[in-house]
């Protein structure tokens, strides 16, 4: 039976492959090979990785070798384009959403101003009853 480390490796090694024949089921087969990708592949968390350090290694080594080739097949100016027009809607979108979270932080802080506002009239309130029992009771 292998030992965790062991299965971790062999799904390490699994995602490697994978990219490099750019048959990957996780990340886009036309990102570039990286430690980020093969973990990224092979489900792992940040920094996972690195507990196999001979694996990182040759991670580095082979980028080296491919550094000079390019990673775009010739015939990939269409799915460049794609990709380019994707870029920009997922841009388009951060900026819609982060209007959104300073709005909402924005109503989050009036409404937290709101609370205590509220918080100090019930105190007032609270202290005026309470005069008003002492009064009723030393009458």
């Amino acid at each position: 039976m292998m030992t965790k480390s062991e299965v971790t490796r062999a799904r390490i090694e699994e995602a490697l492959d994978r990219i490099l024949n750019k048959a990957t089921t996780i990340v886009p087969y036309s990102q570039k090979l990286s430690v980020k990708a093969v973990e990224e592949e092979a489900g792992l968390g940040s920094g996972s990785i690195y507990y196999y350090e001979d694996i990182v290694e040759e991670i580095w080594a082979l980028k080296k070798q491919s550094y000079s080739v390019s990673m775009i097949p010739e015939h990939s100016s269409d799915a460049l384009s794609k990709l380019r027009l994707r870029l920009k809607k997922e841009i388009k979108l951060k900026r819609k959403y982060k209007s959104e979270v300073a709005e909402l932080r924005e109503r989050l802080s009036n409404m937290a101003s709101q609370h205590n506002s509220f918080a100090l009239t019930i105190e007032e309130y609270k202290q005026r009853v309470a005069e008003l029992e002492y009064q009723l009771t030393n009458e």
